[in-house]
Formats: structure tokens, C-alpha cells, sequence
């Protein structure tokens, strides 16, 4: 018996390297996982690389509210109301200080990080067993400083 039997797991950035490592952990577990990721590509190789059943993805941008509500509503379609909602997505911006970043990378930066945490957790909640968990991934920039990596 698995710590996830037949839990409904939903990890953004489902296709990138803590999001598939995760992704096994969970099936390992007996988990039922929907993969989000933006790329469509990158999202079917990840379901073909897990090869279970148990498993399904959605390409997906985290930072719009239209695709969050339909990863979220598709997850609840294909496996049941969701358990664990694991907010992974991430995007890398520039080493530049401050005054030197660009802002239109900033941006991009809190669009899937800040927002797509938010929206996920706006339209997963409401589609969540009572008990289930959130995870938010967050970035080591965030408990540590360094000398301009970075202005988030």
C-alpha cells in the first residue's frame, strides 16, 4: 500500500526535472498525476516516458486564468477531485543586477511564479478533497542572498 493510493495529483511544471521527478515519486506512491507544463511536446514526452495509466498532462500557461481553470477541471474530469496540488512551474530570468534587469523578464518571472501559485490555488481549491495538501515550489533566492542573481 502507497502513501498516495488513488490520491489525484496535479503538478505544474510537470515536465521539467522536479516536476517529473516528482511526477514518479507520486505513481511510485500509487498517486493518480496530471502533468501541466507550457509545452505540448515536452508534456507528451513526460507521459510517455512515466508510461502509466495512471498518468495524463496538459500543456497549459500557469500565469492565465483560462488554462489554470481547464487543467484544473480536466484533472477532476479524467481522475476525480483533486488531493495534492503541487504549484512547481518556474521560468529563469537573467543575472543582472537590479538597476540592469529587464523588466519585461521580471515580469515574466512573477507571471508563473507569483500568479500561477495564485491561480492554481484559486481554481484547485474549490476542486480539492477536504485534507488535501498544497506545495508551492519556491526558489533557495528566497531564503538566501547573492550578490546579483536576482531581484525577486
Amino acid at each position: 500500500m502507497g502513501l498516495l493510493d488513488d490520491r489525484v495529483c496535479v503538478i505544474t511544471g510537470g515536465a521539467g526535472s522536479v516536476g517529473l521527478a516528482s511526477a514518479r515519486l507520486f505513481l511510485d506512491e500509487g498517486a493518480k498525476v496530471m502533468l501541466i507544463d507550457l509545452d505540448d511536446a515536452a508534456i507528451e514526452r513526460a507521459v510517455a516516458d512515466l508510461a502509466s495509466p495512471h498518468v495524463d498532462g496538459v500543456a497549459a500557461d500557469v500565469s492565465q486564468a483560462a488554462p489554470t481553470r481547464h487543467y484544473v477541471e480536466r484533472t477532476v474530469a479524467r481522475f476525480g477531485a483533486i488531493d495534492v496540488l503541487f504549484s512547481n512551474a518556474g521560468n529563469q530570468g537573467v543575472v543582472a543586477p537590479v538597476t540592469d534587469y529587464p523588466e519585461d523578464v521580471f515580469d515574466s518571472l512573477l507571471a508563473v511564479h507569483v500568479r500561477g501559485a495564485f491561480l492554481a490555488c484559486k481554481y484547485g481549491l474549490p476542486r480539492m478533497n477536504a485534507g488535501g495538501s498544497i506545495i508551492i515550489t519556491s526558489s533557495v533566492v528566497g531564503t538566501m542572498g547573492a550578490p546579483g542573481p536576482s531581484p525577486t
